[in-house]
């Protein structure tokens, strides 16, 4: 995964390169993480090491950087994708809450993370970090989201 620096922001003809998708990473390389559902609007990626068991980011397939950029049939579909995902997640992990966050602040191209949230948690009183990695995923609980995604999206 390329990291941009923060101080893309400032440097005007690179970030509108990174919004218009010319040198969009996501485009060119596809999403980041681990592939384990999609739908004509959406990938669902997770990884190994993530910040809360469950997690999971959601990218839009088109190049946006804004939900309401998307064409309306794509809008509906890339938000259901999202509901999909977190009902089955929440069914397989069983947290007590799910958080849902979209900034783009560095890779401006449409993605939703899904953090579940358990009692005494890292973050437990505050919100997501999401650098600080404090759980792994196995190979088995990768396929197990990746058969229940699959499942609750095909409903």
């Amino acid at each position: 995964m390329i990291i941009v620096p923060v101080s893309s922001w400032r440097d005007q003809e690179r970030w509108q390169s990174l919004r218009d998708g010319s040198t969009c990473w996501t485009c060119a390389d596809g999403p980041g993480g681990i592939l384990i559902a999609e739908s004509p609007a959406a990938w669902v990626t997770t990884r190994v090491d993530v910040p809360c068991r469950g997690y999971l980011c959601i990218y839009a397939r088109r190049h946006v950087v804004e939900p309401y950029e998307l064409p309306r049939d794509e809008f509906e579909d890339f938000f259901a994708t999202v509901a999909a995902a977190a009902r089955a997640i929440n069914e397989a992990v069983t947290p007590v809450k799910m958080n849902y966050e979209i900034h783009g602040n560095t890779n401006p191209h449409l993605h939703l993370h899904v953090f579940p949230r358990y009692v005494g948690d890292p973050f437990e009183g505050g919100p997501i970090r999401a650098s600080e990695l404090h759980a792994a995923h196995s190979e088995e609980d990768i396929a197990r989201f990746a058969d229940a995604i699959g499942k609750t999206l095909a409903r």
